[in-house]
């Protein structure tokens, strides 16, 4: 069972981002981001930026929530790819809540939501 020590959230427009400690992983985090908004070129490049950051704390997870997004374009596409890879070399698990068509068309989504490969 898990047993949870600390919950932080930290909400910014375009996004909102949970920060789970548990000891269940090893006391490692496991990070949720929120996407409020659309993703348009300019919001991608604040994603990457959000993303990359995160993951660079090393968390257990970090699961995208893209139910409130509508369009995805390529830039979107890129910095998820960009994100998967990163995470996939340092053995973080990235997972997409309710995934568009675009990114599974893009991506093989298992149906927890977790990026297990990319088709470039």
């Amino acid at each position: 069972m898990s047993s949870v020590h600390h919950i932080d959230t930290t909400t910014w427009y375009p996004f909102a981002v949970t920060r789970v400690d548990d000891a269940a992983a090893g006391g490692r985090t496991a990070i949720g981001i929120e996407v409020v908004s659309g993703v348009d070129r300019a919001v991608a490049g604040q994603l990457r930026t959000q993303l990359l950051s995160l993951a660079k704390e090393h968390p257990a997870s970090i699961t995208v929530d893209l139910r409130h997004v509508v369009v995805l374009d390529g830039a979107c596409l890129g910095v998820l790819a960009e994100a998967w890879r990163f995470c996939e070399e340092h053995g973080i698990e990235l997972a997409v809540r309710s995934p568009a068509a675009a990114i599974r068309e893009r991506f093989d989504v298992t149906a927890s939501g977790r990026i297990v490969a990319f088709r470039a």
